[in-house]
């Protein structure tokens, strides 16, 4: 019974080890996997940080009468505080055209759209 457990063990420790080795699949896969993880949840991440967004641009509306003319944090941030951090850069999220940047668009009278450049490479607007 201990020989046998012992086996099993040793046979479990040659295969951990074999994909560990530079080449194996094994380890591209779970990198993959890993990083695609991440990538998942920075969307998620920069898409409830786009309504916070959102609601700076509400809160401004709501004290001024119209829309700004950006959605920056020098002009938002009184209402946005803290400003909320892009998890691709690790810097404020701003208005561009990378990942975890964001788009804003006045529009007529008080509507705007805003929508956040996602790791895929495809945009998520605002609801």
């Amino acid at each position: 019974m201990r020989r046998t457990l012992a086996l099993a063990l040793l046979a479990l420790a040659v295969l951990a080890a074999a994909a560990l080795l530079p080449g194996c699949s094994c380890q591209d896969k779970a990198v993959e996997n890993t990083t695609g993880t991440i990538d998942v949840a920075k969307d998620a991440a920069v898409k409830a940080q786009l309504l916070m967004i959102k609601t700076g641009v509400q809160a401004y509306v709501a004290s001024n009468g119209s829309l700004p003319a950006d959605a920056s944090e020098g002009t938002l941030g009184s209402f946005v505080a803290p400003w909320p951090v892009n998890p691709f850069t690790k810097a404020p999220m701003q208005q561009g055209d990378g990942v975890g940047d964001y788009v804003y668009t006045p529009g007529t009278g008080t509507s705007f759209s805003l929508a956040v450049h996602l790791s895929d490479g495809s945009t998520s607007t605002a609801p």
